[in-house]
C-alpha cells in the first residue's frame, strides 16, 4: 500500500492497522479469518508478515520509508466498578502491542527491531474513547482525553515521526471535528511532537461497512 511519494522516496505500509485487524479478525469475528479468542496469535502473524514485507521493500529500494498505522484510543474504568481499573488499563495499553512487537520490545522471538518502527500513523475518530464495558466518552465530558495528550503519550513511548493517518466523522459534525483535530495537532506540534500531517478518511462518501448505508463522512 503506497501512502505517498515525496522527492522520489517511496512510503509503504506493509500491513495496515495490525492491532485493529487482530481484534476485528481474531477476536470480534468481523474480518477474515473471522476468529474468536485468537487476536494475540493473529497479531503475531501480522507482525511477521510486516517484517518480511519491509525486508522485501528494502531489498528493492533501501531508501524506502515505512509507515505503521493503528488506532490510538483512551479507555477508563466505570466509576461504579473501580475493581476493573487494571483490566481497563490493560485493554487500553494493548493498543501498543503491534508497535511493541515490531520494535522488538514485546515477543522478541518474532524478529522485531527498532529499525522496523519508522513512521507512526495514528488513526483517531470520535468513538476512540470509551468507558470499559460501557458507553463512549463524548468530547464535552470531563473524562475525555484531549488528542494532544494521546499523541504525546505515543511519541514519548517511541520517539518516532508521526502523523494522524485517519480521522473523520459524519454529517454536520465533520467541520467541527476537523477543526478540533487540527487544533489538537497544532498544539501537539507546539509541545514538541513531530507530527507531519492529517489524513481525512475518506475523501468522498462511501457505503457503510455493516449496513451498506450511505455514510456522509467524506471531505466532500
Amino acid at each position: 500500500r503506497v501512502h505517498e511519494e515525496t522527492d522520489d522516496v517511496p512510503y509503504y505500509c506493509p500491513v495496515n492497522e495490525i492491532s485493529f485487524f487482530s481484534w476485528a479478525g481474531g477476536e470480534g469475528g468481523h474480518l477474515n479469518p473471522y476468529a474468536f479468542g485468537r487476536s494475540f496469535e493473529l497479531k503475531q502473524q501480522l507482525v511477521r508478515a510486516a517484517i518480511e514485507g519491509m525486508e522485501a521493500v528494502w531489498s528493492v529500494d533501501p531508501r524506502a520509508r515505512i509507515v505503521h498505522t493503528d488506532p490510538v484510543i483512551h479507555i477508563i474504568p466505570h466509576p461504579s466498578r473501580p475493581h476493573e481499573r487494571a483490566e481497563a488499563e490493560g485493554y487500553r495499553t494493548a493498543q501498543y502491542q503491534g508497535w511493541d512487537m515490531l520494535s522488538g520490545r514485546l515477543c522478541p522471538e518474532l524478529g522485531g527491531s527498532e529499525r522496523y518502527l519508522d513512521i507512526i500513523g495514528a488513526n483517531f475518530y470520535p468513538n476512540n474513547e470509551w468507558v470499559y464495558r460501557g458507553p463512549m466518552i463524548k468530547r464535552t465530558q470531563p473524562q475525555y482525553k484531549p488528542l494532544r495528550r494521546i499523541l504525546r503519550e505515543v511519541y514519548e513511548r517511541y520517539r518516532r515521526p508521526m502523523f494522524v493517518s485517519e480521522t473523520s466523522t459524519e454529517n454536520r459534525d465533520r467541520a467541527p471535528w476537523l477543526r478540533y483535530v487540527a487544533e489538537e495537532v497544532f498544539s501537539a506540534i507546539e509541545d514538541g511532537v513531530p507530527l507531519h500531517g492529517i489524513c481525512w478518511y475518506p475523501i468522498v462518501n462511501h457505503p457503510g461497512w455493516v449496513d451498506d448505508r450511505h455514510c456522509h463522512n467524506g471531505l466532500w
